[in-house]
């Protein structure tokens, strides 16, 4: 059954046969308008979401599908003591296929293990969001025609951020590329290193600096994350991590030429406004494709036979 719990579930042949029929979607979008006719889809979302949760929502509804939709735990038996895996149990009695988010590590797989049909994690505690990283990797992919030998840097909370840690596990599929970071650690862990795990790829450990200043004039993209400013009990730390990762429009005269930026928003004081009407504004097109990634994502799932048919007409020889 071909779940999507985390992007290391697929190999880089899986990614890329997804990107086909990304493209595939947005080419020819009346293609798979009754792909799913007749499929349910729930979505158990116990954590607030906006994009995640409508790009999904419209990608069922353009697939077709039907889709059951819980935006807020508070209107579900959870309040007066239903356990979590009894709600998804229900869930997978009910439809064909789960999409689900949670802001507890690991709790994807006990979901997993009270349903039979697919799940599709749409974001789990501080380490996985594997269609977020689809959608970052497919955009790269579009603007520089490959992700091989590319330079990438992210700067902001780390090692916090699922979508910065799910995306280097995906970058660990493709080859030659070098990881660049300004980690902002949260006040109780600043003076510790960042965690050389996390960011290694291919063997080599990330390059580290000490502010955005420094490392802009190195990558092809840099990936701005959030410093989660709720996580910090002392201003002037949250301040000081700030301003080391903070990207304006003044930077981008230090960047390397052709740089883009991305961020999987929402932002905050760490990406400024100003830089949305410049060419290196790639943020709002990572959004734009999150319908088509996710269209994707639930064709994959639910395995429908004229979808793979449409889909496998796309697959690059």
């Amino acid at each position: 059954m071909p779940d999507l719990i985390s992007i290391e579930d697929l190999s880089r042949g899986d990614i890329e046969h997804i990107f086909s029929s990304i493209d595939h979607i947005r080419r020819s979008p009346d293609d798979f308008r009754r792909a799913l006719a007749g499929k349910v889809v729930c979505m158990l979302f116990f954590e607030p979401s906006t994009r995640t949760r409508w790009s999904f929502e419209a990608a069922a509804h353009r697939l077709g599908a039907q889709v059951l939709s819980v935006p807020d735990a508070r209107n579900t038996r959870l309040e007066l003591g239903e356990s979590l895996l009894d709600t998804t149990r229900m869930a997978g009695f009910y439809c064909d296929a789960v999409v689900a988010r949670h802001a507890d590590d690991r709790v994807m797989q006990r979901i997993k293990d009270t349903i039979r049909v697919p799940l599709i994690n749409a974001g789990e505690g501080r380490t996985q969001h594997p269609t977020q990283t689809l959608i970052d990797l497919y955009t790269l992919r579009e603007h520089f025609g490959g992700i091989d030998n590319l330079h990438i840097g992210i700067a902001g909370g780390i090692r916090y951020s699922r979508a910065a840690k799910s995306l280097i596990a995906g970058l660990r599929k493709f080859s030659n590329v070098r990881l660049h970071v300004v980690d902002a650690p949260h006040d109780a862990d600043e003076g510790s290193a960042f965690p050389p795990a996390l960011g290694e790829l291919n063997g080599l450990a990330p390059l580290e600096y000490p502010s955005m200043k420094e490392m802009i004039g190195h990558v092809d993209m840099v990936y701005v994350v959030r410093v989660q400013q709720e996580k910090f009990t002392d201003p002037a730390a949250y301040a000081r991590q700030l301003q080391k990762c903070r990207l304006h429009r003044g930077l981008l005269s230090r960047a390397s030429a052709g740089l883009i930026v991305m961020h999987c928003l929402p932002r905050t004081d760490e990406l400024d406004a100003d830089v949305d009407e410049t060419p290196q504004n790639k943020y709002f097109q990572q959004a734009r494709h999150g319908v088509a990634v996710r269209s994707a994502t639930l064709l994959r799932a639910l395995g429908h036979r004229t979808a793979n048919r449409l889909i496998g007409a796309s697959r690059p020889c």
